[in-house]
């Protein structure tokens, strides 16, 4: 999704929570470059990053044998949390989140957190560090559906029209979906007319949700995923579309079933 916080996070970690909820296996990756918030949203605190521990192990040849280590849990997901600072970026060696994303496959869905930028600022400083959005990047070429995220007002719309132009030039036939966040009367717009504006710019399959402060200050007051009232309704809608699988699923401990995605979110 486009810059001006849309919401990429709260949705990423709400349908990991979904996921979860029906005894799925399921991975939170947050690879957001400009500094992660997964671990605070679920009210995870730790002193060593996931990812930058990730990089660290990958780097010396250990993270098959040490994944374990760079994971936390919080309301049955399994968390690798993100940079804790945006200047720490550099920290994430090439190839780290590619390499994290396939083992952490090999059991679990994977929903992946990103970055709002898909700039390619090419080879990194002298050719030693990767370009700034190459982890958000990254996701999205490893995912199998993206989610974009964006708000129903005019700055908002324009911005997610933007981004949406430029995910289709980047990854032409990837499997995405919209997801317009924060609907709400005051703008006197209806979801019909929501939805004649999006598509002007893209025919992917939209999901309209509707703002719920309330129950997000709740949420994010408990350090827990938005899951309950129309909120929770519409994320496990989407849920259901993104694993129909999954949706079936036997209580947890009973079976485990296996398929990659992620937010623009794309592992989603």
């Amino acid at each position: 999704g486009p810059a001006g916080a849309p919401g990429r996070t709260t949705m990423a970690v709400s349908l990991a929570a979904s996921l979860a909820g029906r005894g799925v296996p399921v991975t939170l990756i947050d690879a957001d470059p400009y500094g992660g918030s997964v671990a605070q949203q679920l009210g995870i605190v730790e002193e060593v990053s996931g990812i930058l521990a990730a990089s660290r192990f990958a780097a010396a040849g250990e993270l098959d044998m040490r994944l374990a280590q760079t994971m936390r849990m919080a309301d049955g997901i399994r968390v690798i949390s993100g940079v804790p600072r945006p200047d720490r970026w550099t920290e994430v060696r090439p190839g780290t989140l590619a390499r994290l994303v396939e083992l952490v496959a090999r059991d679990s869905h994977v929903v992946i957190d990103t970055g709002f930028s898909l700039e390619d600022g090419g080879p990194g400083d002298f050719g030693t560090r990767p370009p700034r959005n190459s982890m958000t990047l990254g996701a999205l070429e490893a995912a199998d559906q993206i989610v974009i995220v964006g708000t129903p007002d005019p700055v908002g719309l324009t911005r997610l029209a933007r981004a949406t132009v430029e995910l289709r030039d980047l990854l032409p036939d990837a499997d995405t979906r919209v997801v317009v966040n924060r609907m709400r009367g005051s703008l006197s717009w209806s979801q019909r007319q929501i939805a004649d504006l999006v598509a002007g710019f893209t025919d992917a399959p939209l999901l309209v949700i509707p703002e719920d402060r309330a129950a997000a200050d709740r949420a994010l007051l408990a350090g827990a995923p938005l899951l309950s009232g129309p909120v929770g309704t519409a994320v496990g809608s989407l849920a259901h579309e993104l694993f129909p699988l999954a949706a079936a699923a036997k209580p947890r401990g009973l079976g485990r079933l296996r398929r990659r995605t992620a937010d623009t979110t794309r592992r989603r």
